[in-house]
């Protein structure tokens, strides 16, 4: 008599079901974690030796601009349902109904789908002006402290300890430290 969708006379316990907030706290942590993991990241930057940091900045800036110019945004709105599940429901007298919980909700995002294309040509044109592209660890807190950045100095030629330091305006330099 349990497998009907309504209880009828039963002795045995309703089954609780710990899935669905389950689900909820782990659709919340997940993106939390993907965020947290991206910051860890080595990070990549371009690199070309004896270039000052303005004029990368020069360079990179002209590039992101003529590949906006040639790959403008293409922006879509993508619809995701929601993702539901049912479960039974019962009431202290003995009658179940089945109602549809929620795991996530339904979500409209916008997306620019020519963004990896235009990356794609930032990174082609960064390239015709001499500059590879580079992943390097980030700088250890005690090179960071002892590093300072100024726009006018010429990246140094890559090393063994060639590290990425951070800026206070979010951007990435590469640097090696003197031993």
């Amino acid at each position: 008599m349990t497998d009907a969708p309504r209880r009828v006379n039963s002795f045995v316990p309703p089954l609780r079901l710990m899935y669905p907030r389950f689900m909820q706290i782990a659709s919340r942590l997940f993106p939390l974690c993907l965020v947290v993991l991206a910051g860890c990241a080595t990070p990549e930057l371009f690199y070309r030796e004896g270039v000052t940091i303005d004029r990368l900045d020069r360079d990179l800036t002209a590039c992101r601009v003529s590949a906006l110019r040639d790959v403008p945004p293409a922006i879509e709105t993508r619809y995701t349902p929601p993702d539901t599940i049912l479960q039974p429901v019962c009431h202290p007298g003995g009658a179940c109904v089945w109602t549809r919980i929620v795991l996530r909700p339904s979500n409209y995002e916008r997306v620019d789908t020519n963004a990896a294309l235009r990356e794609d040509v930032t990174r082609l044109c960064m390239a015709d002006k001499g500059y590879a592209r580079i992943s390097l660890p980030s700088c250890p807190s005690d090179v960071a402290g002892r590093i300072t950045l100024r726009s006018d100095t010429p990246q140094p030629p890559l090393g063994p300890g060639s590290c990425a330091l951070r800026t206070d305006g979010g951007n990435w330099r590469m640097v090696t430290p003197a031993p």
